[in-house]
């Protein structure tokens, strides 16, 4: 039985991209519990929006490419709300460190994305 990152010709790239998007989901479920602000559950609806695509998508790789690309999407719509919430604008600098960290996940999961592509792209 062959792995998962072994069952398409891309199999380097594929392999890379399931590393970066578990990363980045990693990191984000990290920095949600060590931060704390009650913020969190739009954090962990990414990671739970990036499964169910996976799933749908039967993980292939044109799927899994388009599944990251929405949730790069979903991402920088998430910071935005969160950077304009009233909450965050009597924090210093609040909107910024949101914008900031939510531009870096944006970019882990479009990394993801154009893996996945690089993957289907060599099948």
């Amino acid at each position: 039985m062959t792995g998962l990152g072994e069952r398409t010709n891309g199999g380097r790239a594929y392999g890379l991209g399931v590393a970066v998007a578990l990363t980045t989901s990693f990191l984000i479920v990290w920095t949600t519990i060590v931060r704390d602000d009650g913020n969190g559950i739009g954090f962990f609806m990414l990671i739970m929006a990036a499964a169910v695509g996976g799933f749908s998508a039967w993980f292939r790789p044109a799927g899994m490419a388009r599944t990251m690309l929405g949730i790069a999407i979903m991402q920088a719509l998430l910071g935005v709300a969160m950077a304009t919430a009233p909450s965050i604008a009597s924090t210093p600098h609040g909107a910024v460190k949101i914008l900031l960290c939510s531009g870096l996940f944006m970019a882990l999961w479009l990394v993801s994305a154009v893996c996945f592509r690089a993957a289907a792209k060599a099948d």
